[in-house]
């Protein structure tokens, strides 16, 4: 029995996805309050293909499903054979990522999956919904106010929707492509505005009736912050957590004087402080189908390639999985 594992083995940043390999290692052993998951499912996540072209870890792969496979002695929380969620993100660090079928992890880094909770959602469960949820809970808006958020058409924008949604909170959406409004509005997003003709500054300035909104999501960066913090209130927050659009962010200086706050918001800085908080809220809300992940493509792990070219897509639908 062998260990199928994708590689980073040499970097070329102007082709990053080029130096990675399948390759063989062997099977991980159960030291004691260990846990050996065998992974069955993993997604394609927009951060893993980050840390790829970033050259960040020798495995990418933050987040996956699986069963447990071996334990070790003193291990009382899961058993083999168990459903599980191994939490290999706290981990990246030590190569033991999700893009390889077998994973040696602390038994408190491993999390036994509800029956309620299907093999594909348990397999995107931290990534995204625990972002989704830190990032809509940090940013503290009240129930009936505005939030904006850009890149509104990804899996986690649409899962932010959903959560607000929940909460009461209204959002305005930012996306590339008009034809994506209908759809998120079915969703249940309150406006949708679409960068290919609508300018964000004057539209949130016309739904708010001059108000602003109270916060924002920026998944983008780039030349995009600029108009999203012109499109918040004064005093009001912008949580910066994704590059589509480049490391670099535009901040109008007449907003910093507004007391417009611009901060980066990345999930590893909650992990260890609030784990616990948000494998219960998370895993209920997706128990009682308030957050919804959205499925698409498969793949087997010999096929990263091909995985990693639809996962970048412009309109593929779901989030795409890596199997085997």
């Amino acid at each position: 029995m062998s260990n199928r594992v994708v590689e980073q083995q040499n970097f070329d940043a102007k082709d990053p996805f080029a130096g990675l390999a399948l390759v063989t290692k062997p099977v991980p052993k159960a030291e004691p309050g260990h846990v050996v998951v065998r992974i069955t499912l993993r997604p394609v996540n927009p951060g893993d293909l980050m840390s790829i072209r970033s050259n960040s870890m020798p495995i990418p792969g933050s987040e996956g499903f699986g069963i447990v496979h071996e334990v070790g002695e003193g291990v009382t929380t899961v058993a083999k054979g168990q459903r599980v969620v191994p939490i290999v993100f706290p981990e990246r660090q030590k190569g033991k990522r999700s893009w390889q079928q077998y994973v040696s992890l602390k038994q408190e880094l491993v999390w036994p999956v509800p029956d309620s909770i299907s093999d594909q959602a348990a397999a995107q469960f931290v990534i995204t919904p625990w972002t989704a949820y830190g990032i809509l809970t940090d940013l503290k808006v009240p129930k009936g106010e505005y939030v904006l958020q850009t890149a509104a058409g990804s899996v986690l924008g649409r899962q932010v929707i959903q959560l607000a949604k929940h909460w009461g909170i209204k959002t305005i959406n930012v996306v590339r492509r008009a034809e994506q409004k209908e759809e998120l509005k079915a969703l249940g997003a309150d406006e949708v505005i679409s960068t290919d003709n609508e300018d964000v500054a004057t539209r949130v300035k016309e739904i708010t009736g001059g108000k602003l909104a109270y916060g924002a999501l920026d998944a983008v960066a780039g030349t995009l912050t600029k108009q999203v913090t012109a499109s918040v209130r004064d005093g009001g927050q912008v949580f910066v957590y994704g590059v589509l659009g480049g490391w670099d962010a535009t901040v109008g200086v007449g907003d910093l004087f507004r007391g417009v706050r611009v901060a980066a918001w990345i999930l590893p800085n909650s992990i260890a402080e609030r784990s616990e908080e948000y494998i219960d809220k998370v895993s209920k809300l997706i128990e009682a189908k308030i957050i919804v992940p959205l499925e698409g493509e498969t793949y087997d792990l010999a096929d990263f390639q091909l995985a990693i070219k639809k996962s970048t897509e412009v309109g593929r639908g779901g989030k795409v999985f890596l199997t085997g």
